[in-house]
């Protein structure tokens, strides 16, 4: 059987190899190549950070025969006095990842991330945690949050437009004629943190477009920074039409 390690590099010349090769044999590389597929996000950080002075674990559901769909959700607890946890939605289990966020000046939050099963192309659920009034963690998210494994997210600060940390996402938009890991448009989303029609202070979304320019989803490819300034200019014009 041939080992296909280069598909895992990047570059037109990598690109066209893949397409080049049957489906079958594409398949039995990832078979060799286990979890780590193309696209597949870091692995999960072993030693969670502590999160209010209290210890943070992850539960990390077992994957089925062939390595690529989790048996189950992946799970995040603070622990304590009081143990408090969220579970991802159904089939998000792979690669649990959770780092911790000062969404204010005074409070921070857990960022829980865990994909979805699947070889080259699968979705990450995105999740901002904080201690609720019950056994739960409260996601500060105010609708499901989920993004492709091409995508990008960040939080950013800037007074002039939120006190608290603005927090963004850039994912591909499949447009024709592209192959899966060509180059894409990008759909950027925008969320700002503030009182909800639910009474609590939750992120909602602020703003979204479609990039004019096309990218190449890697590693060192800063789609988020690169449209910066189209970004922060759409969100001053949005505060300055809304009315206080």
């Amino acid at each position: 059987m041939i080992r296909l390690w280069l598909i895992l590099k990047k570059g037109k010349t990598a690109e066209k190899l893949i397409n080049a090769m049957p489906l079958k044999m594409i398949i039995s590389g990832m078979l060799l190549l286990g979890t780590k597929d193309i696209g597949a996000q870091p692995v999960p950080d072993k030693h969670p950070p502590k999160f209010m002075q209290r210890e943070v674990t992850v539960v990390e559901p077992e994957l089925d025969a062939d390595g690529f769909f989790p048996k189950g959700p992946a799970s995040v607890c603070v622990e304590g006095p009081q143990r408090q946890c969220y579970t991802a939605p159904k089939d998000f289990g792979r690669n649990p990842t959770v780092t911790v966020v000062q969404v204010e000046k005074d409070a921070s939050a857990l960022l829980f991330s865990a994909a979805s099963g699947g070889v080259s192309g699968f979705q990450i659920h995105l999740s901002l945690l904080r201690p609720g009034i019950t056994n739960n963690l409260e996601n500060l998210f105010r609708s499901d949050l989920s993004v492709s494994n091409q995508s990008q997210h960040a939080f950013w600060n800037d007074p002039a437009i939120s006190k608290a940390a603005i927090f963004l996402t850039a994912d591909f938009v499949w447009g024709p004629d592209e192959s899966h890991y060509s180059d894409h448009r990008y759909m950027i989303s925008t969320y700002l943190f503030g009182l909800s029609l639910e009474n609590h202070d939750l992120y909602s979304l602020q703003d979204r477009y479609m990039t004019v320019r096309k990218y190449r989803w890697d590693e060192k490819t800063d789609i988020l920074t690169s449209e910066k300034t189209e970004i922060l200019a759409r969100l001053r014009r949005i505060k300055a039409e809304t009315p206080r």
